[in-house]
């Protein structure tokens, strides 16, 4: 069983970065989708040894380090063209998690809500982040019905 340090991050050495370009085949939409196995989450995986240690990361993540350095902590890497083997550097891009699993359950543009209001307006109410304008919408629609 792959195993990773105890705070789940590490650095991809730059000779296994460089695997992600070794095995792919390229697509009509410009994907170039690699060929390495992929786990139950549907992204290839490239794996090494590390002083007796077995590490494993995604294909899309070491492509990232292979063509613009290491991925900074509180960042992930995004697919923009959404196929989850895809290692074309034009086709990553950096995100926060929030936005990358905000864009992975709804696909409105980065940095608004889905009905366009500026991020700004976001606030947790109760244990769930929302749009202020939005909820002050959906209040003032309940009081006029």
């Amino acid at each position: 069983m792959p195993l990773t340090p105890p705070n789940g991050r590490f650095e991809i050495p730059r000779h296994v970065a460089l695997r992600a370009f070794i095995r792919f085949t390229p697509d009509k939409d410009g994907c170039h989708v690699s060929t390495y196995s992929t786990a139950s989450h549907g992204y290839a995986q490239i794996g090494w040894n590390d002083d007796g240690r077995q590490l494993v990361t995604t294909a899309h993540r070491a492509a990232w380090v292979a063509a613009n350095g290491q991925i900074p902590a509180g960042l992930t890497v995004d697919h923009q063209c959404r196929t989850k083997q895809c290692v074309n550097p034009a086709h990553l891009r950096l995100l926060t998690n929030f936005e990358n699993a905000r864009r992975a359950l709804y696909d409105w543009p980065l940095g608004t809500c889905r009905n366009g209001h500026p991020q700004g307006d976001l606030a947790k109410f109760g244990d769930r982040l929302r749009c202020r304008t939005c909820r002050a919408q959906r209040k003032r629609k309940k009081t006029m019905t």
